[in-house]
């Protein structure tokens, strides 16, 4: 097996613990079964020249290190939500205000907030070294 690919597994398999991981689930505010879908996702598993990744692990981990590292994303689509459930409770035209508005208003504050998190070079370093940690197990 060439080097590349063992670092591959190797970086594939560095992930968090299934213990830990379902304790950054269990601690969010997702329904149930936005949280037994993300479970799911962390169980799934492949074979890669006979080995065995946690593809899925791996792939939280990265998506809950990014929520760490860039939280204004979040922080617009919050915002975004609030401000459209604080139209919705306008008499009357709130519903069809709050509907018409909602996905503007969204966009804005994933916009605001990507604007805000893209402007440091953090984000694309960690996805390109992910990408990059991988790129070796779809040569298999």
């Amino acid at each position: 097996m060439s080097g590349d690919l063992e670092a591959a597994i190797k970086e594939a398999n560095a992930a968090l613990p299934n213990r830990k991981l379902n304790a950054l689930i269990e601690r969010t505010n997702l329904s149930a079964d936005m949280k037994a879908l993300l479970t799911d996702i962390a169980a799934i598993t492949t074979k890669v020249a006979g080995k065995l990744i946690s593809i899925g692990r791996k792939i939280l981990t990265v998506v809950f290190d990014l929520l760490k590292l860039f939280p204004a994303i979040t922080l617009g689509v919050i915002a975004a939500l609030v401000i459209t459930s604080i139209i919705a409770a306008i008499p009357l035209v709130g519903g069809v205000l709050a509907g018409a508005l909602s996905s503007i208003l969204l966009l804005l504050g994933i916009g605001k907030g990507a604007l805000s998190d893209l402007s440091s070079p953090a984000l694309n370093e960690r996805i390109d070294n992910f990408v990059n940690s991988l790129s070796a197990l779809k040569e298999v």
